[in-house]
């Protein structure tokens, strides 16, 4: 071999690199850039745009009607009793675009339904009470109807018994942030029971709306004594169930609202809902708001033991 030859490639190198050069020139050319980046900051605000105008139209068509605690000229708590023993009446008053509180009785058919129902729509608080049974005057209102499915506490049961039966209410509505009394013009009357009541709630944080439904009860007197926030109730809306009677209430309660807070108690029929249909509207265009109980309790503060003193009170079991 000459050593001053030039030396020759292998045929399979200069086959490879035949076959690459000609790969490299049948590749297509790489995309060109974008002329414009896209404009992340004007898709967010047009974004952002669309779901606040969405949210101020639901709130304008389905939305609560609400007033600044502060802008409203009267201030009103309406309490809806015996919830969770029916469903129809219930759905018409949650429709209501008007922040209604609704206490549940522990042992009603619906109790946990209604519950979970009144948590579904997060834009729509609801608050949820207790709707304690307590022993009426009249033994046996007890066993009447769907009271018989209720567990009652009682002036002949023990400490220990009197306070399981708080306890297995407040198991069975576990999402209450308050409590009531149902019925009670016996027990509310004894202070021994009420203190035991209040042990209960106390360490739960749990507020006490005494409904008053007798004129000598000691609820809401235990309850400051426990250091419980307590308020009591103003106004029994369905004392006279006829739909002119509830209204004349309604008023009248909206009346005395403008001059400090109002607690009112009813309950779910045809008659209120029609009512609370027709003259919540006028109200609020009036300037008085409706508001769940604990808003008045932390307006009022420890001015709420003088609430109720003021007005005569029915009694009703």
């Amino acid at each position: 071999m000459d050593p001053q030859a030039t030396p020759r490639l292998p045929r399979s190198l200069v086959a490879w690199v035949a076959v690459c050069g000609a790969l490299m020139l049948a590749a297509p050319a790489p995309p060109e850039p974008p002329a414009v980046a896209p404009d992340e900051d004007a898709i967010m605000q047009r974004t952002t745009d669309m779901v606040v105008r969405d949210a101020r139209r639901w709130q304008q068509e389905h939305g609560d009607r609400w007033l600044p605690w502060d802008q409203a000229q009267g201030h009103l708590a309406i309490v809806i009793d015996d919830v969770g023993r029916e469903l129809h009446l219930f759905e018409q008053l949650l429709a209501l675009r008007y922040p209604l509180t609704f206490s549940v009785l522990p042992g009603s058919v619906y109790a946990a339904g209604v519950q979970l129902r009144l948590r579904d729509d997060q834009r729509r608080y609801r608050e949820i009470m207790l709707h304690l049974p307590m022993e009426p005057g009249e033994l046996a209102k007890m066993q009447e109807g769907l009271e018989a499915q209720e567990r009652f506490l009682r002036a002949a049961d023990t400490p220990q018994q009197r306070r399981a039966a708080v306890e297995d209410a407040l198991a069975r509505v576990p999402a209450a942030v308050g409590v009531n009394n149902h019925m009670g013009s016996a027990l509310t009357r004894d202070p021994a029971a009420m203190a035991e009541v209040m042990e209960v709630l106390q360490p739960r944080g749990l507020y006490f709306l005494d409904s008053r439904t007798i004129g000598d009860t000691q609820a809401e007197a235990a309850a400051r004594a426990a250091g419980v926030p307590t308020l009591a109730r103003d106004v029994f809306l369905d004392h006279d169930p006829t739909e002119a009677a509830i209204e004349a209430a309604l008023l009248d309660a909206a009346r005395r609202s403008r001059e400090r807070p109002v607690v009112v108690i009813a309950h779910p029929s045809v008659a209120v809902i029609e009512v609370l249909r027709r003259q919540l509207p006028r109200l609020y265009a009036e300037g008085v708001g409706v508001y769940p109980v604990s808003r008045l309790l932390a307006a009022l503060g420890a001015s709420v033991e003088d609430a109720a003193d003021e007005h005569g009170v029915p009694t009703m079991d």
